[in-house]
């Protein structure tokens, strides 16, 4: 109820704010729709997805992963002398098709940013995975570490990006399996003015272990806008796997709802404004 209520105030604003670009997207706020869709962002949010998945390969039911998560930016010299993006990820209810659920494994990234500066930003750094998942079902059971990079280009209107992680695992529950996995998670955003904004996010799979690969392809629309002082981002997107192997997704929906907090630091800025 409360995601409708939030896409239905994003698509019906009240009054005169429907006409006035600004009431929706502050000038002073230029970057905010880009940030908004940003896997990495450079102001602090904390997010809500909940990914529907209709049908598997190779598996009756259907699924969902409702997921909460926080994105942190940390300037320079708060705790090491480079800017640094953080990302902590929690499934909090996750759905199997055989109709268990429970919680999923906890996962961060943490990214120096090395260089930042005309409209390019990339970095460095670690993801962990911890096995925090409830039922077996819910996750991998193994401690997890590994490198993971991001690069992002932002001309005009539009963010163009790409973001790389390979945990693997160095602990954990022995009769499950090691882990060894590439995810890639390509990004595409592009403004269309009033808050309105067209994305592309598919999270592509290598598993180094066995050879499958999952390879999605989705694009969704949303929209950031202001709720009383508080300034909320939300955006649906379809999804289906060109390829997949093993029981995976073959379609579904993706809904998220952030809520924006672009001055909790207020020297939180690395320098990387995109531009309009």
């Amino acid at each position: 109820m409360i995601l409708a209520f939030l896409l239905a105030s994003a698509i019906i604003p009240s009054g005169a704010r429907a006409d006035d670009e600004d009431a929706t997207v502050p000038a002073q706020q230029p970057t905010l729709v880009t940030q908004a869709s940003a896997p990495l962002s450079n102001i602090l949010q904390i997010r809500t997805q909940d990914s529907y998945v209709r049908e598997f390969t190779g598996l009756h039911g259907q699924g969902n992963v409702l997921t909460m998560a926080v994105t942190m930016p940390l300037p320079a010299y708060r705790l090491l002398p480079f800017p640094q993006l953080s990302l902590l990820t929690m499934p909090t209810a996750v759905t199997s098709p055989g109709g268990s659920m429970g919680l999923g494994d906890l996962r961060l990234l943490d990214i120096a940013v090395l260089e930042a500066g005309h409209g390019i930003l990339w970095g460095i750094g670690p993801t962990l995975v911890f096995p925090t998942a409830s039922q077996r079902a819910g996750g991998q059971g193994k401690w997890q570490l590994g490198p993971a990079t991001a690069v992002a280009f932002t001309p005009e209107r539009w963010l163009i990006g790409l973001l790389a992680q390979n945990p693997i695992s160095f602990a954990g529950d022995r009769e499950r399996n090691e882990t060894n996995a590439l995810f890639l998670q390509p990004f595409v955003t592009y403004q269309l003015g009033r808050g309105w904004f067209v994305r592309s996010q598919p999270q592509m799979v290598f598993n180094w272990k066995t050879g499958n690969q999952v390879l999605p392809v989705d694009l969704g629309v949303g929209r950031v806008f202001e709720v009383g002082r508080q300034y909320v981002s939300s955006f649906v997107e379809p999804f289906w796997n060109a390829s997949a192997d093993g029981p995976t997704p073959v379609y579904g929906f993706t809904f998220g709802v952030s809520l924006l907090f672009p001055n909790f630091w207020q020297r939180s800025q690395i320098g990387t404004e995109p531009r309009r």
